[in-house]
């Protein structure tokens, strides 16, 4: 598996580990940076860059552009990794949004393993 495959699974794993313990999540602006970053499409100050253009839009009371707008008009993105990196938003939106029988399922499969584990540990004398 490559690195950035590993990066955007442990960005998922964090994401899902916010929404399921109930913590604040990122705005979906910051979302698509921090996507976008671990896709390798962007680096953390040319995000730093486009977040702080779109305040600027914002306090002078003008239309507020996206994210993947400001970076596509900029040149750091083109068609296809905006394109990639909506995809994975989208994706991972809707993994953060199951149910919450899903969530209490995945917790009690969870649970269910790990006291498997403890009791094969525990008959093998580790």
């Amino acid at each position: 598996m490559e690195t950035k495959d590993l990066e955007l699974q442990r960005n998922r794993l964090r994401i899902y580990a916010m929404k399921l313990f109930g913590l604040q999540l990122s705005p979906a602006a910051s979302m698509f940076g921090e996507i976008a970053q671990v896709l390798g499409h962007i680096n953390q100050q040319q995000l730093k860059a486009a977040l702080k253009l779109q305040e600027t839009f914002r306090g002078n009371g003008r239309s507020v552009p996206r994210l993947g707008e400001i970076l596509l008009e900029q040149g750091l993105l083109d068609d296809s990794q905006l394109e990639t990196v909506l995809d994975e938003q989208t994706r991972l939106s809707s993994t953060i949004d199951d149910t919450e029988e899903t969530r209490l399922a995945n917790l009690a499969s969870r649970a269910r393993r790990l006291q498997l584990q403890k009791e094969s540990k525990e008959i093998s004398g580790n």
